[in-house]
């Protein structure tokens, strides 16, 4: 099954397998997936634990290679893109102050240029966080330090932001503001992304399609557009309506389908 948001996908997976080696042979984790995103799209990927997620993540990272099928990204010069990974650890530095860990990634990539620390700063102006630059982690609370990890990767200019169950180690309702300021940032910054979540509620309220997997090997069983504004609903009313429910609804029903399946 091919899915495409728009025409003229800014990445597109084609057929796509991979497999592990163990003692008792093959491990087929990903069977065939099919799907492209569109630049500036927000994808959420949800599915039973263990199906192939974060394995989806790594392969479009460059972090491991298909056994088979393409994964093929599209732009208007050719270049390479900018990929930044955001984990479900922050791995702030605490013998680094804020603004040192913010500027780690330019440090690596050697390109820690004037224009490139303006736009740090630019950041933590743009989102509020100018006050805590010469803090240390240690001091700030969970939710401040992913805001923190998400500047980070917005400061090596990332055209792709891979997202892997950033928020779960956050409480719920650190996790509901922290998930809504975080897609709020890559919508204002024009950022593609695909988050990979347990939590089918966070896959709605951050996504314009979610994709839901099926057990390993994975596949695609279906593709969920979210359209909230479409339907006349606001995003901030979002999780009171009843498209909201009817969106988790159905995932969860799919979900289900598959804890079930033998």
């Amino acid at each position: 099954m091919s899915q495409s948001l728009h025409k003229k996908p800014f990445l597109r997976l084609d057929h796509v397998n991979f497999s592990y080696y163990s003692n008792l042979g093959e491990v087929k984790v990903l069977n065939d997936i099919n799907f492209s995103i569109d630049k500036g799209a927000f994808a959420a990927l949800v599915g039973p634990s263990g199906c192939g997620k974060s394995t989806i993540l790594s392969l479009i990272a460059d972090l491991l290679k298909p056994v088979g099928g393409y994964i093929t990204f599209y732009s208007e010069d050719f270049s390479a893109p900018r990929i930044g990974y955001m984990l479900q650890h922050d791995h702030l530095l605490e013998w680094r102050n804020v603004y040192q860990n913010l500027t780690l990634g330019l440090e690596i990539q050697k390109s820690r240029t004037a224009e490139n620390l303006e736009l740090v700063d630019s950041l933590l102006e743009k989102y509020h966080l100018s006050h805590i630059r010469d803090q240390k982690p240690s001091a700030l609370s969970g939710g401040m330090r992913q805001r923190i990890a998400l500047i980070r990767t917005l400061a090596i200019r990332p055209d792709l932001l891979l997202l892997d169950e950033p928020f779960s180690a956050l409480d719920y309702q650190t996790r509901l503001n922290v998930s809504k300021d975080v897609h709020d940032i890559i919508k204002s910054e024009q950022k593609t992304a695909i988050l990979v979540t347990h939590d089918i509620s966070e896959a709605i309220s951050m996504a314009d399609v979610v994709f839901v997997l099926t057990k390993s090997p994975c596949m695609i069983k279906d593709v969920i557009p979210v359209e909230f504004e479409a339907n006349g609903v606001r995003r901030e009313d979002m999780r009171k309506s009843s498209l909201f429910q009817e969106y988790f609804d159905k995932i969860w029903r799919e979900m289900q389908d598959e804890n079930t399946e033998t």
